[in-house]
């Protein structure tokens, strides 16, 4: 009898040589020889991106005898997932294939104004968090305690638990990285403010803390840009979009996700809750990841001023009169159904209604 063959994973961007290949070091650190991992691009350039490189060392990853590949036919059919990392890349399914084709809609910091190794730790960031839910997926039999062991000399792992200041100097990494990236626009002092709220958010629901320090670099720098926008400190460069529901654990996700997947960047979008809690909706993130959507990195996050000061739009999903008024923005209170505790087939339902809410909402604010 033959042995077993092992889960398998294609990343692919265009060219090979940095997010597809960041993807492939993060999952081979983390999953070891369990997980046979593939990287290629759909215009492959010459060279590895230094950045990329470095990045990824910081935190224990390798690229060391990597190479920039086109994609291959043969390898394309036989793995169990392709993943594909942001819009600019496309993949047609091929004949015979027996894995399914998923885009993963990656944070890009240089919409932003963050640039340089600053933009590239943002970016690892979030494709650690979506390299290991994908590998809870492909590889669920794998020991948890193995994933943590190989991920706990990550530096972005390193913040302790504290009820005023979290920041401590292992933890600094992340108020050093904002405060570059915010220089002139925040001080040190209300960057470390934002980490610090982030954190006092988060921790008491994360349940991996290998995350939760990715989480509230997160959250913070959200803050901070929504505040910059709200205050004029910084420059819109396109629309900004913000959907509410009461737990934005679905209603609000939903749109969001859609919303960000269907305008091609060309918006701005966030979400929030009036009362937000637990996780996103499994049934949810199913939905969505039958029209090639990831959620893996999401999580509940709440409303807050400056989000709402920030917004063009504000468009509100069964949380009343929560959001506070500010003239010369754009109100809309969407009728629509909680996907809370239903049925796929339902969710499927909401989903496409919101789906057709947000194209001509789009239209409307595009044209």
């Amino acid at each position: 009898m033959s042995e077993p063959s092992l889960p398998s994973v294609l990343f692919v961007c265009v060219k090979n040589g940095g997010k597809s290949q960041m993807a492939a070091a993060l999952m081979r650190q983390y999953a070891g020889a369990a997980v046979d991992v593939h990287s290629a691009g759909t215009a492959p350039a010459g060279n590895l991106n230094g950045l990329s490189r470095q990045a990824v060392e910081e935190v224990g990853a390798s690229m060391d005898g990597e190479s920039t590949k086109a994609i291959d036919g043969e390898l394309l059919r036989r793995v169990d997932r392709v993943i594909v990392l942001g819009a600019e890349a496309v993949v047609d399914p091929a004949e015979g294939m027996r894995g399914r084709i998923e885009t993963w809609e990656t944070d890009e910091p240089s919409e932003r104004g963050i640039d340089g190794i600053e933009r590239m730790r943002l970016v690892r960031d979030d494709i650690a968090a979506r390299v290991r839910t994908l590998l809870t997926d492909l590889a669920p039999g794998l020991d948890q305690a193995a994933i943590d062991d190989a991920t706990a000399s990550a530096p972005w792992d390193a913040v302790p638990p504290a009820e005023d200041n979290v920041v401590t100097p292992e933890g600094e990494h992340i108020v050093d990285e904002l405060a570059y990236a915010y220089h002139g626009v925040f001080t040190r002092e209300e960057v470390t403010g934002a980490v610090n709220a982030a954190w006092r958010l988060l921790a008491p629901r994360s349940t991996v803390g290998l995350f939760l320090s990715v989480l509230v670099a997160r959250q913070a720098r959200e803050q901070l840009m929504a505040l910059a926008q709200a205050q004029g400190r910084v420059a819109k460069r396109v629309p900004e979009v913000l959907f509410v529901c009461v737990q934005n654990a679905g209603r609000s996700q939903m749109a969001a996700a859609l919303t960000e997947h269907l305008s091609a960047r060309r918006v701005h979008v966030r979400s929030a809750g009036s009362a937000p809690t637990g996780e996103i909706h499994p049934v949810v993130v199913e939905a969505l990841r039958e029209r090639g959507i990831a959620m893996e990195a999401a999580y509940p996050k709440p409303l807050t001023d400056s989000v709402v000061r920030a917004a063009d739009v504000i468009v509100t999903m069964g949380c009343g009169d929560t959001c506070a008024y500010y003239p010369g923005k754009r109100y809309e209170d969407w009728d629509i159904a909680d996907p809370a505790d239903q049925p796929l087939h339902v969710v499927r339902q909401i989903r496409d209604d919101i789906q057709a809410r947000v194209t001509t909402l789009l239209r409307e604010i595009l044209d």
